[in-house]
């Protein structure tokens, strides 16, 4: 799969004129020089945060080398006490409803099923770096989460239904979709805090229509930002991609099903602030998915909810 390259994203970011005229009345196109600022600003501050985690750097490894190595995610999990506390805490919730009480990552692993295991521990792990500066009252980081991991549910039981490879990938590209968001949050507080008040004042729009007034696409900074932290190519695509129209010439099926999965996480109840107009008909019909088996599908994930906060209030608790 083709990746547009990242320099090359924000060069098109820089790319922007203002028009104006000269003494005679002609039209005169002038570089906004501010932006190539900006675009600067961003790559450096991006640079400058902490790298994935560990424990998610290791999950993910054993997605890419061998996604069925129990022992190997057991002993991951064991190694980080932290990890460890919080997804047995989620296993004994009453989201999972356990017969009785688990106490042990292997009996986890057992009663939940490898692969619930290991995105959970996945969503978890991920966790340490979007609490960074998380204190900002015009941030909701449950609901953020919240979305995020329902994205990504529902991003892998439609690769599921439509029986694609390895479903776990298209996990992980739901849950890291909008982590843009939450490296603007770290990098740009005070953006931030205007886009979420203009947002707040203008309901009907996107926000990320509002992102892209203020030069900061969340698609776009989570793109650099996956990129940065090195992770395979097809989740840089997913990230940048996935609000991208199916008119565009670099419509792709990652960037598709991730935006399917945020279409639907909204049209469920799990959405986060308002999202860009798309048409998930369109967008189901192009990865290869009837509209009434959409429609079926869509009244099967209502037990996501209960999951999905189950997990983020593990994830947002200091």
């Amino acid at each position: 799969m083709k990746v547009t390259p990242i320099a090359d994203i924000a060069d098109k970011m820089s790319k922007n004129t203002t028009v104006s005229r000269d003494a005679s009345g002609n039209t005169v196109q002038l570089l906004r020089f501010d932006l190539q600022k900006k675009r600067q600003e961003i790559i450096k501050k991006i640079e400058s945060l902490p790298p994935l985690p560990a424990a998610a750097q290791q999950v993910l490894n054993i997605v890419a080398s061998d996604p069925k190595d129990i022992k190997r995610l057991e002993e991951t999990i064991n190694h980080d006490m932290n990890l460890t506390s919080q997804l047995l805490k989620v296993a004994n919730s009453a989201a999972y409803y356990p017969e009785a009480e688990i106490n042990t990552v292997q009996r986890a692993i057992v009663y939940l099923g490898f692969s619930q295991v290991r995105n959970i521990a996945l969503s978890l792990s991920i966790s340490s770096f979007v609490k960074l500066n998380r204190k900002n009252r015009f941030f909701d980081f449950q609901q953020y989460w919240i979305h995020s991991i329902a994205t990504a549910m529902i991003a892998r039981i439609l690769a599921i239904e439509l029986e694609w490879n390895e479903p776990e990938i298209y996990f992980t590209a739901g849950l890291l979709h909008d982590i843009g968001r939450a490296a603007i949050n770290a990098c740009f507080r005070d953006e931030l805090r205007d886009i979420m008040k203009k947002a707040a004042d203008e309901p009907d729009r996107s926000l990320i229509s509002i992102e892209r007034e203020f030069n900061l696409p969340h698609n776009m900074i989570g793109a650099w930002l996956v990129k940065n932290w090195g992770l395979p190519s097809i989740y840089v695509t997913a990230v940048a991609t996935h609000h991208l129209s199916l008119k565009s010439k670099k419509a792709n099926r990652i960037g598709a099903i991730t935006g399917l999965a945020d279409q639907i996480s909204h049209t469920i109840g799990m959405g986060y602030m308002t999202p860009p107009a798309a048409n998930k008909y369109k967008l189901a019909a192009y990865i290869g998915m009837h509209p009434d088996d959409l429609a079926a599908l869509e009244e099967q994930l209502s037990h996501l909810n209960e999951i999905a906060t189950v997990i983020a209030g593990e994830m947002v608790t200091d």
